[in-house]
């Protein structure tokens, strides 16, 4: 039986964006926020696990971009980017729980791959998604990021499959589509959500329910 593996992130939840906002916190133009958040310097210590304390994850944030932060505001940006991060998982479309429940009532073993740190994941046990899912991947855990061909392979073997018999889909980021496509995993790129040009799609979805047609 083929198993689906899943992006999170631009491809099963969107950003959802609720009251005052980091930057505004940290004083940044929305450019330079948008163009430094996920610059290696910071994304790799978070994504990779090397920081798995939320409020030393904030505290790094703030260093990058060169704020020096009272104790009362680093608990304010924690508190801000958490309520982001729960928001987000929180708000799932209707049309994407549908497809998730008919793939498993055909069977199919699911399983997330992300790249995420210790507060994107915060809540994913209260997400919608979450009971949906056999298991999930998430980089700051395994200490492996997309498109590590590993991070793929660890992710087959905990739904029991060998990677020719999965089909990874997501948004493309990260050259993820790439990845899974050199362990030998077919690709679908979902368009629903982000439109982005990305290498390495076998196929690609401008809406999610077409995932059941393919």
């Amino acid at each position: 039986m083929t198993a689906y593996l899943f992006d999170l992130f631009h491809t099963l939840v969107h950003f959802k964006i609720t009251g005052p906002l980091q930057r505004d916190l940290l004083g940044v133009s929305a450019e330079e926020w948008e163009s430094q958040i996920d610059h290696p310097a910071i994304y790799e210590p978070r994504a990779l696990g090397q920081v798995t304390d939320p409020m030393e994850l904030v505290r790094l944030i703030a260093r990058h971009f060169g704020k020096a932060l009272s104790p009362e505001e680093e608990r304010e940006l924690l508190r801000l980017r958490v309520e982001r991060f729960r928001a987000t998982l929180m708000n799932v479309r209707p049309e994407i729980l549908q497809t998730l429940r008919e793939l498993r009532r055909r069977g199919h073993p699911l399983c997330l791959v992300s790249n995420a740190d210790c507060i994107d994941v915060m809540y994913w046990d209260e997400c919608p998604l979450a009971p949906l899912f056999d298991a999930a991947v998430f980089s700051y855990q395994a200490r492996m990021m997309k498109p590590d061909p590993e991070i793929y392979r660890l992710a087959a073997r905990r739904v029991g499959c060998p990677p020719e018999d999965c089909v990874f889909v997501g948004d493309g980021g990260a050259r993820e589509l790439v990845g899974a496509r050199r362990v030998g995993m077919r690709t679908v790129q979902a368009r629903h959500l982000v439109q982005r040009e990305a290498e390495g799609a076998d196929a690609v979805i401008g809406r999610f329910e077409d995932l059941l047609a393919i």
